[in-house]
């Protein structure tokens, strides 16, 4: 199984969005497990004084994170899931001198606890519209970054059930 996703969500109250990238295993279409890669796209721009003037600089987050998802409803066309990811990355806040040398202000170690839920409703037999919520729990381990990461999140989305039309086609031409 593979996932690819896009969640909203916060930055010192600024609205930021993270892709994902999943890849797992699914159990009883109840339970499914995995690694994933989440990036902040795109990397977020802020005016940070260095030196006694103001530069523009930018905010890049990347981690790697286990994930667990538990379908804990399941009736008709809905569905309502439990998505939990625990994350191990880095942060850091560069900008590009005068020179065009990229220069970083402070880097970062992340740790990130992400538990959310959601609910979708299958429109058709491939297509399911969902939403969700979230928080997202940041732990620095190094330099300051200066923005608080810890924040809400959510997620809007439309789910594609690729592993129903691969059956169905390869049911189709037997």
């Amino acid at each position: 199984m593979a996932k690819l996703d896009v969640r909203g969500g916060f930055i010192s109250n600024r609205s930021v969005r993270f892709i994902g990238m999943k890849a797992g295993l699914e159990h009883a279409k109840r339970f499914q497990y995995g690694l994933g890669f989440n990036l902040l796209y795109p990397s977020e721009q802020r005016s940070v004084e260095v030196d006694g003037s103001e530069v523009d600089a930018r905010l890049r987050m990347g981690y790697v994170a286990p994930y667990v998802d538990y379908a804990f409803y399941q009736r008709g066309n809905w569905e309502a899931r439990i998505p939990v990811q625990i994350g191990f990355g880095a942060g850091s806040l560069a900008y590009t001198n005068d020179a065009g040398e990229r220069r970083t202000i402070a880097r970062s170690g992340l740790f990130l606890y992400e538990p959310a839920m959601t609910i979708q409703y299958r429109v058709a037999r491939y297509f399911a519209v969902g939403a969700g919520w979230g928080f997202r729990i940041v732990v620095q381990t190094g330099q300051d970054l200066g923005e608080r990461l810890t924040a809400p999140v959510y997620l809007f989305g439309l789910r594609v059930f690729i592993g129903d039309m691969w059956r169905d086609a390869r049911g189709a031409g037997e």
